[in-house]
């Protein structure tokens, strides 16, 4: 049975301008029977959000609503006590490696070994470019980054040497729980390329928004070949998928509709299934049942 992953991004109608509530409903989803609350992130977004590929399709305006996740998920641990503490994605280009390696180990130690690290490369040209990225080399660096965290999060010295990160004989001190297998997670298309990085690198794929059970099958079969080719465990490589968003005129009826793809989507070795809860509430109120009937729905198939 998959895990139940919460969305907490788009959900300004519900927050009415107050962030606070966020820590609200995390309490209210994790009581409700959630396993995971899951922080996208833009650090800035251009006036004018134009371009190809997924700046032409980027569905929120340049003030859309984007608490730090670092930050959030923090306050998040402080309130909770069993729910795991996510990002999907954190774009990893946007911060120094030394700097990402410690926000990440003490949010992880803080909150007892609750962290898993979804990252990404970013998009948006503007965003990445204002903190000296060039777009064209942000897959480079967000793996010598990533490749770095890992020695820092050992606890000994490290030192790493790569085109876009490089230092010597640092400690980053306190580490995470589990040191340098702190789980990570990479977004990215369902290709065999995507897969050899995360079989690679990580422990897990996050896909690129609300994909259809065709992808997923395609993505999912990569991943079980990456994992032979490099050793792995068949199925140690984890996928967390959004769960499909229909039209209903009732929340049952969208859930109905949604649910008729979940066990194709499970067949495809989707491991933790991720709520997008702004497509489903209106008000605060609406959390704490719509998360618990999912759960229902979860626990009887």
């Amino acid at each position: 049975m998959p895990l139940l992953s919460i969305f907490m991004s788009h959900l300004d109608h519900v927050l009415e301008g107050r962030n606070a509530r966020l820590i609200e409903i995390a309490r209210i989803a994790e009581a409700a029977g959630a396993d995971q609350a899951v922080f996208s992130e833009h650090v800035a977004l251009a006036k004018v959000i134009a371009g190809e590929g997924e700046a032409a399709i980027f569905p929120f305006p340049s003030d859309e609503n984007y608490p730090e996740p670092m930050v959030s998920l923090a306050a998040i641990a402080g309130a909770t006590t069993r729910l795991r503490l996510a990002t999907g994605i954190l774009i990893a280009p946007l911060r120094p490696a030394i700097l990402l390696a410690k926000q990440v180990a003490t949010l992880d130690n803080i909150s007892d070994g609750r962290l898993d690290l979804g990252i990404g490369a970013g998009w948006h040209v503007p965003e990445l470019s204002a903190v000296g990225i060039d777009p064209e080399r942000k897959l480079a660096v967000m793996e010598e980054i990533l490749v770095a965290c890992r020695q820092l999060w050992t606890g000994e010295p490290a030192s790493f040497h790569g085109a876009h990160v490089n230092f010597d004989n640092l400690m980053c001190v306190p580490t995470p729980l589990s040191g340098a297998a702190l789980p990570v997670w990479l977004a990215g298309p369902p290709t065999a390329k995507s897969a050899d990085r995360i079989a690679r690198m990580g422990n897990g794929w996050l896909p690129f928004g609300n994909v259809g059970p065709d992808d997923l099958k395609r993505g999912g079969d990569h991943l079980r070949e990456a994992e032979r080719r490099h050793g792995l465990p068949t199925g140690s490589l984890g996928i967390r998928a959004e769960l499909q968003t229909h039209e209903g005129a009732t929340l049952g009826a969208k859930l109905d509709s949604a649910f008729t793809f979940v066990p194709s989507i499970l067949a495809a070795g989707v491991t933790h299934l991720q709520l997008p809860i702004w497509r489903y509430v209106k008000r605060l109120d609406d959390v704490g049942p719509l998360v618990e009937t999912v759960r229902q729905r979860l626990d009887a198939l």
